[in-house]
């Protein structure tokens, strides 16, 4: 017998003096996408090479039946024995018979054997893979017509690897596709066919493991999508539980968050071949870091639920990389992604310590050296001996050394590796000092808010609450501190000024004395008392102190617009003999003589945003900011023009200096008080996002140390017991089958279109959209007619129905205030108080601002008013309407301090009875779901500012999905 082999490679048998092809035997494998088992294995004979369909099937029945392979070396017939028919079904009575001896849980017989038979076939096929070269492999694929069609196939030898991704439809629908990656590269599942444990593609067979192909089950189309309905236990349960086995690419789930930040150089220092010292290049941008050879413009990295997206800047790290090149000679010809030098090379005039200082010199810090193996430590342990040097009108000078035994090392050094927070620096010797871990922990604020002159440490006097630590150490010599100051003055008395028409009660007389402190010290402050407990009272009476210690100077007090009359009034009230001046509306002319004639100005925070030209000009007394927290954004015109006023001394008062997260505090505390908390990006990086991302008590404790001094906070618990009790109440409404339908309309409208959104462009992009669809669902609750484009003609509306019910038969003689954040339900409720003929008052931001405390005097005074309409933004602050001890918030909002505020219009000092405050509600609404997160997103700032100041997180997709459910 001897044989030729056609084009293609193949052996063709032929039978000797024949001079005919004789036949070929192959391994044909049956592949039924629509039959279980879907595959199946027995022989072919292959008559000729070039019509490969004219194949003759030959079931490999027993071992006789095998005898077509004898051609082949004897063994393979034995690798070939499992796949006969007499050993299939021997192999299924195995299974049977196990399967009625122990019967497997949520399994049927036939299931189990089906599972069987598939690990049975999967073994043989594994086994019979190496066989590929003696045996050619064919299949017989069972098309959707039926036709049977024989080709040649070769088995892939890698095996594949399964992954998944989440997409979203253009629909909107959330699509889990499937994956199949084999040698690195991977293709969508939909470009295979799937028989069993087998995938084929372009002539080609991969085999699966088992629990593959049975996890693929459920892509029969290479995808799977999830129903609207089940998205929550998919991304809570399975999805979770899928991530745990493969791979999956989750990406559109995760909020985006870019970094735009300067990249800041690290080396790391190795040792390579014990022969060799290697400087390796790394970028900090921001808290990330990005290797050097990572050849990405743009990288991204994932942190929990945020993608951050990290924007290289190639140019400065060209800059800084030449640098680093030409640290040494040999670095020139060096490209290997990494910068070396020979051990004698890089002590050689002690190379490796002047380039350790010209790093340091650039910023650059300096990381790996205990890592090091032939460079010596230094065995001594660090000292840092500080004593006070003198004290200058606004500053702490302090004299440092630190030494290793005799050796003496830079503060400009220490200063630079603890910004690092490197635990290593190299010493002018060559040696390798230790940083004490607890210098990082007692001295690194200290270091990074001070300034290094030479042998010395120079820090604001703003910081003496950090000097004090160190002043207290046995090695510090001082005269009379700061803080030693300061405890002196705290026992000085502040008599309340003659002239104020008020008798303060001990905490509003404890507040004064501590403005009068910070006076005498020269420092800014943040008064933040609850709402209702004078914050204004304590102010005048500090006002008209200095007033009386600084004759001639003039002082501005800047409030929101709708505070400028309340403010009058209460100087007219309690310090009768301040000359003042308002400085505010479309006819105001400036006359600097009559300024300096007068003690006050007060004006609005628009009022010193437009004319911020006249303001900066003028030098003041002090500044007061009434309401601070409008200046928490670091960047608005409204801040910027207020930095920059001319003062001697600087003061604010705000109840909720922290409304959102730590940045707040910032500029407000920037204002009162500037070098405090360092630049805003210093800030920023270490205290806001440690304490607002990821609750480092470390950090809030250090902040609250830096702040505790210039910051007052009493709460009514605290201090006001003599405030009658407070009740509030949930009202439920149950809406009506009519608003329920506009209801679940909208609501359905909006997620749909919310979802997509948030998959495709992410929630900070979406926030407006967002924001637009709580909006509408919660002006439905409200009244659907609020939201006409959707109401359908719909009048019904169950909060205005039970409010006019409360208000007609539950309040008796009772006065009433009623809140909304939407001045169109207010005029709705006008209307049917008008329809009913109830007298009301109405304020909303409408209002004119010399009318407002006509109005409150009005309801105040006038029994025959029992109702009080009033917009929660505009009436939130700066009304004081004792009068009223009923109190109804139609719209609950996010942030339950505006509710309060809300409450504490009435609730305040000079309240005679219980006040009731009533919660309007829609059951199985957004308003619910908006309670129960009010409860899960409270955070207390205890940490902050030593009292209750509670902040909102971003919502999350999770919550959002929560909302829209």
């Amino acid at each position: 017998m001897a044989g030729k082999k056609d084009p293609s490679g193949r052996t063709i048998i032929m039978t000797e003096g024949s001079g005919k092809q004789a036949v070929t035997p192959v391994l044909l494998l049956e592949l039924d996408a629509a039959a279980v088992p879907a595959v199946k294995i027995s022989a072919g004979l292959i008559r000729t090479v070039h019509d490969e369909r004219k194949c003759q099937r030959m079931p490999l029945q027993d071992k006789k039946s095998l005898s077509i392979f004898n051609t082949l070396p004897p063994g393979v017939q034995h690798l070939l024995l499992p796949c006969t028919q007499e050993a299939m079904v021997h192999k299924e009575l195995q299974l049977k018979e196990k399967f009625l001896a122990a019967p497997v849980k949520e399994q049927t017989l036939q299931q189990y054997i089906q599972e069987g038979m598939a690990q049975y076939l999967y073994h043989t096929l594994q086994q019979l893979r190496p066989l590929a070269p003696l045996l050619p492999w064919y299949c017989q694929v069972t098309e959707q017509s039926l036709e049977k069609r024989i080709r040649p196939v070769t088995v892939n030898n890698y095996a594949p690897l399964l992954s998944f991704e989440l997409v979203r439809t253009p629909g909107g629908i959330l699509r889990l596709l499937a994956m199949v990656t084999v040698n690195g590269q991977s293709w969508p599942l939909s470009e295979f066919e799937q028989y069993g444990f087998l995938l084929r593609s372009r002539g080609e067979l991969f085999i699966l493991s088992p629990a593959d192909a049975r996890t693929l089950e459920q892509f029969p189309q290479g995808y799977r999508d999830v129903p609207r309905a089940q998205e929550g236990a998919f991304l809570q349960h399975t999805l979770p539980a899928l991530a745990e086995r493969y791979p999956v690419n989750k990406n559109i789930l995760l909020s985006k968050e870019e970094v735009d930040a300067p990249p800041e150089c690290n080396i790391w220092l190795s040792e390579l071949n014990k022969n060799f010292l290697m400087l390796r290049i790394q970028w900090q941008y921001d808290r990330f870091t990005v290797e050097d050879d990572t050849p990405d413009a743009t990288v991204w990295i994932t942190e929990g639920d945020t993608q951050y997206e990290i924007k290289r800047r190639p140019e400065a790290e060209k800059e800084i990389s030449a640098f680093v090149r030409g640290l040494h000679p040999r670095f020139a010809q060096q490209r290997n992604g990494y910068f070396y030098l020979s051990f004698a090379e890089a002590e050689k005039s002690q190379w490796l310590v002047k380039c350790y200082r010209k790093l340091t010199d650039r910023n650059i810090g300096v990381y790996g050296m205990d890592e090091l193996q032939h460079f010596r430590y230094n065995t001594h342990i660090p000292v840092m001996d500080i004593r006070w040097h003198s004290q200058a009108k606004d500053r702490l000078d302090l004299d440092v050394k630190v030494l290793y035994g005799d050796l003496s090392v830079p503060l400009a050094d220490i200063q630079k590796a603890l910004l690092h927070r490197q635990p290593h620096l190299l010493l002018k010797d060559g040696t390798i000092g230790i940083i004490p871990e607890e210098w990082q922990q007692k001295y690194a604020l200290l270091w990074k808010l001070g300034q290094v002159h030479k042998d010395q440490l120079r820090l604001s006097n703003l910081h003496f609450t950090l000097v004090q630590e160190i002043l207290d150490s046995p090695a510090a010599t001082t005269r009379e501190s700061i803080r030693e100051k300061w405890e002196r003055l705290q026992q000085q008395h502040f008599a309340v000024p003659a002239e104020i028409n008020a008798r303060l009660r001990d905490y509003q007389q404890a507040g004064f004395a501590w403005m009068c402190l910070l006076d005498e010290m020269q420092w800014g402050g943040c008064l933040a008392d609850d709402m209702g407990l004078g914050k204004t009272l304590q102010t005048i009476t500090f006002l008209q102190h200095v007033c009386n210690k600084y004759p001639g100077e003039t002082h501005l007090v800047v409030c929101p617009t709708s505070l400028i009359y309340n403010w009058e009034s209460e100087l007219q009230k309690f310090a009768p003999g301040l000359r003042y001046t308002i400085y505010h509306g479309p006819s105001r002319s400036f006359d600097e003589a009559q300024w300096q004639e007068q003690q006050l100005i007060i004006t609005s925070y628009g009022t010193v945003r437009s004319d911020a030209d006249i303001f900066s000009r003028f030098v003041f007394g002090y500044v007061v900011l009434d309401e601070s927290q409008v200046i928490k954004n670091p960047a608005s015109l409204t801040t910027r023009a207020l930095q920059v006023l001319q003062s001697r001394n600087r003061l604010i008062l705000s109840g909720t200096p922290i409304q959102n997260n730590t940045m707040d505090l910032y500029a407000q505390m920037h204002f009162a008080n500037p070098g405090l908390l360092g630049n805003q990006h210093f800030f920023k990086t270490e205290f806001a996002l440690p304490i607002d991302k990821y609750s480092d008590g470390g950090k809030a404790a250090d902040l609250r140390r830096l702040i505790y001094p210039f910051l007052l906070r009493r709460t009514k618990e605290q201090i006001a017991k003599d405030l009658p009790d407070k009740t509030e109440i949930v009202m439920w409404c149950e809406m009506g089958n009519e608003q329920r339908q506009v209801y679940n309309q909208v609501k359905a409208l909006y997620k749909e279109k919310l979802l997509s959104r948030i998959q495709e462009e992410g929630m900070a992009a979406s926030a407006i959209y967002i924001l637009e669809g709580l909006t509408r669902l919660r002006q439905i609750c409200n009244a659907p007619q609020l939201v006409p484009e959707h109401a359908g003609g719909s009048t019904s509306s169950v909060k205005l129905d039970e409010l006019m019910r409360e208000i007609s038969e539950n309040t008796g003689t009772h006065k009433v205030l009623v809140f909304s954040q939407f001045t169109s339900m207010l005029q709705l409720i006008a209307q049917a108080m008008d329809t009913e003929g109830i007298p009301y008052l109405y304020l909303d931001g409408g209002t004119k601002a010399d009318t407002r405390q006509q109005l409150v005097s009005q309801f105040q005074q006038d029994e025959e008013l029992r109702v009080f309409l009033i917009s929660l933004k505009a009436g939130g602050v700066g009304l004081t309407l004792t009068a009223a001890d009923y109190v109804y918030l139609v719209d609950p909002w996010w942030n339950p301090a505006a509710e309060q505020q809300a409450i504490d219009r009435t609730h305040r000092i000079g309240q005679q009875n219980k006040v009731f405050a009533y919660k309007m509600i829609c059951k199985d609404s957004v308003e619910e779901k908006i309670l129960a997160l009010q409860q899960r997103k409270q955070m207390i700032a205890d940490d902050l500012i030593s009292e209750e100041t509670g902040f909102m997180k971003k919502l999350t997709e999770e919550d959002i999905a929560f909302l829209f459910d």
